[in-house]
């Protein structure tokens, strides 16, 4: 690593890049270490009992003590001398000594204390990683933001993965991760469709847009039919191949209910290109039975099936997905017929996750889990962006959506120096993620199930940095937003599939998941206006 020095710097945006290191502004870090006393969402302890790290000051569910008068807080550090605060309740939060906590692995202690100064009752522990905030520098972008974007979208359209796509219009078998065609088929039909339309015009753009069509009918053709509970939506496993790879709840006869509008989304991609009514027809369709099947109190089930709509497991959608696919299906018809339906599902989340804190993981390769097991940031980030785009002036929902931003960034962004533990039973792709020195920093891990960073996540909170920043000029989040970026402009110089943002995001990656490439897409490009905006 070189020192930075201001005359060998090179502007690139607003960033200062020396070398191959960006500095940050040491008043905004300063301040970061200073917001990290800030506990995320006090006052609902039991969310982070399966949590390992915390970067603002975490409390915990501990309960009081018979005769105690107040509690004594006694953090060791692995390094150096504890900690120590008295404070009135149990739970209480440790910001009192938060910013003076080094980053690593420590332990905390809570005794109960008595009216004669006396320790009384059985000590309360509990262990956990006290994460880094945002370093003093990160590496340097490889190439500008929106070069970034194109060179990606560019790589993933003429790889060997979409190539099929080209020629015969099917999924080829050796690409296994075709077994989830609502996300995976319908990703590659939405990058085509995208790549079509870039200003300038690529020189393959018409073949390009047939293969989209070739992908987006592929996916047509997978819908449940019209007798089914729920008609119209793409099924989340594939109906007829890869049934070697289907275990447990991953089998055809299931679906995952947020894949409508993952898919109709992917249809309104294709439409937007081709201008073909027949796939807006098919997202508006899919609201149609989302309208069908809304419960009373404004959810979904998660995981039901497909043709008679009865439960899977007692889970429920936590629909932000749902709620962003109406949005973009209103701007597309100019029609306010399912509003009813997007404002029942944002009362319901504000009566639930919001309430509970419980923002479950909803992947379709990892099963359904009860509350707080598999956390994720990825509901709350969309509910997030929404509200900070829709209700900024609102001072509740802002501070409730700038909470969200915290609690994405407390339990999931990894600045530096990672923790040794992982939460819970890992599935396979966070059990191969387990040695976090191959890890490419900064980073965002997926899910407590799947401990791992994915360039989808590391794209969620970009989204998520810049929605602050858009509603509050605060120039940290923005900071923020350009140093996950800069990570991945670096993972595209991997050999193995050069110019693509790597799904996993580290040395030897695992397989390429599409819709994850394309997430980032569209983040890195976002990224690129708002920095313009900002010169």
């Amino acid at each position: 690593m070189k020192h930075l020095l201001p005359l060998a710097c090179l502007i690139l945006g607003p960033q200062v890049v020396a070398g191959d290191l960006v500095a940050v502004d040491p008043a905004l870090r300063s301040r970061a270490v200073k917001e990290s006393t800030m506990p995320v969402r006090e006052g609902v302890p039991t969310w982070n009992q399966n949590a390992v790290q915390f970067q603002f000051a975490p409390s915990f569910d501990f309960k009081a003590v018979p005769g105690a008068r107040s509690y004594r807080f006694s953090i060791q550090p692995a390094k150096g001398e504890p900690l120590v605060f008295i404070a009135a309740s149990p739970a209480a939060s440790l910001a009192p000594v938060w910013a003076r906590l080094g980053t690593g692995k420590a332990t905390l202690t809570v005794c109960g204390i008595n009216a004669q100064g006396h320790e009384t009752g059985e000590a309360m522990t509990r262990s956990f990683h006290r994460a880094a905030v945002i370093p003093k520098s990160y590496p340097a972008p490889a190439m500008p933001w929106n070069e970034s974007a194109r060179t990606a979208l560019d790589a993933l359209v003429h790889s060997p993965d979409l190539k099929c796509w080209f020629t015969t219009g099917l999924p080829e078998e050796r690409f296994h991760l075709y077994r989830y065609p609502s996300k995976i088929i319908g990703a590659a039909a939405a990058a085509l469709a995208i790549h079509a339309s870039q200003t300038p015009t690529p020189v393959d753009a018409a073949e390009a847009l047939q293969a989209s069509r070739r992908a987006a009918d592929c996916l047509l053709g997978m819908c449940f039919d019209a007798e089914s509970a729920w008609a119209f939506h793409p099924p989340t496993y594939h109906p007829t191949m890869f049934a070697e790879r289907m275990k447990g709840h991953m089998n055809p006869a299931n679906y995952m209910t947020n894949c409508g509008a993952e898919g109709g989304g992917c249809f309104l991609d294709v439409h937007a290109a081709t201008k073909d009514e027949k796939y807006l027809h098919a997202a508006v369709r899919i609201a149609e039975t989302y309208a069908k099947q809304q419960r009373e109190d404004g959810s979904w089930l998660l995981f039901v099936t497909p043709r008679d709509g009865k439960p899977v497991t007692d889970n429920v959608l936590i629909p932000t997905l749902v709620i962003e696919f109406l949005e973009r299906l209103a701007l597309v018809t100019k029609e306010h017929r399912f509003d009813p339906v997007r404002d029942r599902a944002v009362a319901w989340m504000m009566q639930n996750p919001v309430r509970t804190w419980n923002w479950q993981g909803q992947f379709e390769d990892v099963q359904p889990q009860p509350p707080y097991e598999n956390l994720t940031k990825h509901e709350a980030g969309d509910f997030a962006i929404h509200l900070l785009e829709t209700a900024a002036q609102d001072e509740m929902k802002r501070r409730l959506a700038l909470d969200l931003v915290r609690y994405a960034e407390d339990q999931f962004v990894i600045w530096s120096q990672p923790p040794a533990d992982t939460p819970n039973k890992q599935n396979d792709d966070g059990t191969a993620a387990a040695r976090t020195r191959r890890w490419m920093l900064p980073c965002v891990l997926e899910q407590y199930r799947c401990w791992a960073p994915v360039c989808a996540s590391s794209a969620k909170l970009i989204r998520m940095y810049l929605a602050a920043y858009h509603a509050t000029q605060d120039p940290l989040h923005l900071e923020k937003a350009r140093a996950l970026a800069s990570t991945l402009t670096l993972a595209q110089s991997n050999p193995r599939a050069p110019g693509r943002y790597q799904t996993w995001l580290m040395q030897s990656p695992g397989p390429m998941w599409f819709n994850c490439e394309l997430m980032a897409v569209r983040a890195m490009k976002e990224l690129s206006e708002a920095d313009k905006a900002a010169r």
